[in-house]
């Protein structure tokens, strides 16, 4: 009997470790909360949060911007490029020429969004070179913490876990080798 019990145990440990960390990947929500902020330099800013919690969205996302003018010219889809050290804050490397405009924001991936504004460009805020902004010139990163979306207690209980599971296993064998070397 005491293998059937023993083999229960492992069986709920391993699944509560499977479950544990399926949980907490989807600790933000499944939609992202576009905001389009502004334009700076011609350049449209938008923002980036969870629905669900409002914390900023971290990892990498693919998405895009497309305009309309008030008289109908359309530019775009233009990636999102990240903005340096402005965490779930996007730009887009070209710029729109002045005038209104109206400026839809879309995201596939981590999550849908979608966001839809109107902004004035005025003639003196377009940059004169197609460059991209300096605020989107990548930098190199600092480490993340777990306020910014980076490695937080999930990291070190997943860890803990799977050392867990290592020993359950190691024991299990112990157990098998001794009761084979038993006499009979």
């Amino acid at each position: 009997m005491p293998d059937r019990r023993f083999t229960a145990v492992t069986t709920v440990l391993t699944g509560l470790l499977l479950i544990g960390s399926a949980a907490t990947a989807h600790a933000h929500g499944d939609t992202i909360h576009l905001t389009v902020t502004g334009v700076s330099g011609g350049h449209p800013v938008t923002k980036a949060t969870w629905e669900d919690d409002g914390h900023p969205v971290n990892e990498k996302v693919a998405g895009t911007l497309t305009a309309t003018s008030a008289d109908g010219t359309s530019v775009g889809p233009w990636r999102f490029v990240p903005v340096a050290g402005e965490p779930g804050t996007f730009t887009t490397a070209e710029a729109l020429p002045a005038g209104r405009w109206t400026i839809t924001a879309q995201t596939a991936f981590p999550a849908l969004g979608r966001a839809e504004s109107q902004a004035e460009v005025a003639p003196a805020s377009v940059a004169p070179s197609p460059a991209a902004p300096a605020a989107a010139t990548p930098r190199a990163a600092a480490p993340r913490t777990e306020s910014d979306g980076g490695p937080g207690v999930g990291t070190p209980l997943a860890i803990g876990g799977a050392a867990l599971f290592v020993a359950i296993g190691g024991f299990a064998t112990l157990r098998v080798r001794r009761r084979r070397n038993r006499p009979s």
